[in-house]
């Protein structure tokens, strides 16, 4: 990962109003800028010309009607279209859209043309965003069946929080840089060999993330690091020559509601990478390492709580890493911008009575910290944890860690909800360091 750093240089047209400031009694000598510009409308598959950069906005499956968008500025844009010699309508009919073969292949065809009018050396910068690992997959087979592979890629922030953005809306993009393939360099693999190249990819990636995001204040969140996720594993895939596999033929073979095709596979992999390598500030990896995929879960979803996020799309995407399909029954809200795990006192003992959180030794912590809640008394908690949880003295330390981390929820300001509970887990914790045979 890199930072993109905007100095203060002379071509920059902007910077001449802020000669006053910069300067107040040497004044800076100009350069005029001349440049040959020429805009054209057309079609991505039948381009005329060549070259060296192409830089492309995709449409991203069915998730974006660019065609809609157009209007307002084909209306509000009239007189420069009709000088131009533009059409002055949306091209409805033209456009590249839906999720099936027939947008599989338009992508296809695009990025086919894009490639042969690039020199050898040219490359392309593609923005790109989606949530769904089958989109992603889709994209790896665009890009390898037009003869392309990433060479690198950058997520960046794009949306801001605002009153006004109110929902489940994707807030970062990723920026690929693509090259042409050449298979004469590349060696000849099999998909099954493909996974460890992409968990090494994906932990590079997010330590590379993790180190720029502590140099200041916080610049990634989880779905940053996500979508980082699924550009290093485009990184790896379309770099090779798979023996088992013709990118082409598994692009347009029939799809099957709920059943994920062999990339798709690799790709959602990739999360479940992302998800296990990224241990909450505060709880050690060597305990994170030991938890079960729904403690992780649970604790994963907590730190979301204590940074303020709270979309529910956060919460899905955190499941479908951690192959954790019934989640719900821990939140203690869904709604779009207000979801969030439910606290102990939240659970209480019905609702984790059942399922795979019942027998985890966080569910015991949990159920401790609201008997102590519940009787305002530290010494009911603590009967409750060692008589419930089995071998209690062997478990003893990693209760400490766990209980260490959720007190510490108290002092977050985005955690009003955690404040009772959050004081009994202090309490609690003091009980069991202070609890010897």
């Amino acid at each position: 990962m890199e930072q993109l750093i905007t100095n203060y240089n002379y071509p920059s047209r902007g910077a001449k109003l802020l000669s006053d400031i910069f300067v107040r009694y040497q004044p800076i000598a100009f350069a005029h800028i001349t440049t040959d510009t020429q805009v054209r409308n057309g079609d991505a598959r039948t381009i005329p010309f060549d070259a060296d950069i192409w830089i492309t906005d995709p449409p991203y499956a069915d998730a974006v009607n660019y065609e809609e968008i157009t209007e307002y500025f084909v209306a509000w844009a009239q007189p420069v279209l009709q000088a131009q010699g533009w059409a002055r309508d949306t091209q409805r009919a033209h456009a590249v859209k839906g999720n099936d073969d027939g947008f599989r292949r338009a992508m296809v065809e695009c990025y086919q043309r894009l490639a042969q009018q690039m020199p050898a050396n040219g490359l392309q910068v593609v923005m790109f965003t989606h949530k769904d690992a089958a989109v992603w997959a889709d994209l790896a087979l665009i890009l390898w069946s037009a003869g392309l592979r990433v060479t690198a890629a950058w997520t960046i922030a794009t949306e801001t929080n605002s009153a006004l953005k109110v929902g489940n809306y994707v807030q970062g993009t990723v920026i690929l840089v693509l090259r042409k393939r050449r298979d004469d360099d590349a060696d000849v693999m099999f998909l099954d060999e493909i996974p460890p190249l992409i968990d090494a990819e994906v932990r590079h990636q997010l330590d590379a993330m993790t180190q720029l995001d502590g140099t200041a204040h916080s610049m990634f969140n989880d779905t940053d690091y996500q979508l980082a996720a699924y550009a290093a594993a485009l990184r790896v895939l379309t770099a090779q020559r798979l023996a088992d596999l013709d990118p082409q033929r598994e692009l347009l073979r029939p799809r099957q509601r709920g059943v994920q095709g062999k990339v798709e596979q690799v790709i959602a992999n990739a999360i479940a990478i992302a998800c296990d390598h990224l241990v909450p500030l505060g709880l050690p990896a060597d305990e994170w390492r030991r938890l079960s995929m729904i403690e992780r879960f649970y604790l994963k979803a907590l730190s979301y709580d204590a940074h303020g996020e709270r979309r529910i799309g956060m919460m899905q995407e955190l499941a479908r890493g951690f192959g954790i399909n019934d989640y719900e029954q821990l939140l203690a809200s869904g709604r779009a911008n207000e979801a969030r795990v439910a606290t102990p006192s939240e659970l209480r003992d019905g609702n984790l009575r059942n399922g795979e959180f019942a027998t985890s030794l966080l569910r015991h912590v949990l159920m401790a910290i609201y008997v102590t809640t519940k009787y305002d008394d530290a010494a009911r908690g603590l009967l409750w944890i060692s008589t419930e949880v089995p071998n209690y003295w062997d478990m003893r330390d990693r209760i400490i860690v766990l209980l260490d981390y959720m007190q510490a929820l108290v002092y977050q300001d985005q955690m009003p909800h955690w404040q009772r509970d959050g004081q009994s887990a202090a309490i609690l914790l003091g009980a069991v360091r202070n609890h010897h045979l």
